[in-house]
């Protein structure tokens, strides 16, 4: 066999071997398939919990707005009105996360709770409360989800939310 014989014979060779098989494919494709699995609940839940932070820039509103009407009056406003936001706690259905916001002081010194507008989600119709404390004539404010069915669950909440 001549030098160019073998040249000839190589470059035959190279051809055949060039792409991949159809188990390495089928084998990347298994991967892929494996990491999306893991991956897209984890993402879901990420934009979930993104979402429910919107309402927490709702809650910090009012409860600045409780706050003040405390410090300036010594007692707690009894709805949304008295606390300077809108009058109908169903106002915020216009705002594209949050169904309802409502300020109450039927149970506790007060209470401020969002209700969520995520279709989709397992966070749909739930709650999360920020609730007032007036120990000591200060105003103190702890964050949790709404107590038996209504309330979000506790890994969509905010980090300062969990307890």
């Amino acid at each position: 066999m001549t030098l160019s014989g073998k040249q000839a014979n190589m470059d035959i060779a190279m051809h055949r071997n060039k792409g991949f098989t159809l188990i390495e494919l089928m084998a990347v494709v298994a991967i892929v398939s494996i990491l999306a699995v893991i991956a897209i609940p984890a993402y879901l839940d990420y934009v979930t919990r993104s979402k429910v932070s919107e309402g927490m820039v709702f809650i910090a509103e009012a409860k600045t707005s409780v706050s003040e009407y405390y410090y300036n009056l010594k007692k707690m406003p009894l709805n949304n009105a008295q606390a300077g936001l809108p009058p109908d706690p169903n106002d915020y259905n216009a705002h594209k996360f949050i169904r309802k916001l409502e300020v109450s002081t039927s149970t506790l010194p007060i209470v401020i709770t969002v209700t969520f507008k995520l279709p989709g989600t397992n966070a749909d119709n739930k709650q999360l409360q920020l609730i007032g404390d007036t120990k000591g004539g200060l105003l103190s404010w702890t964050c949790s989800p709404s107590p038996g069915v209504n309330g979000i669950n506790i890994s969509q909440a905010p980090p300062n939310c969990r307890g």
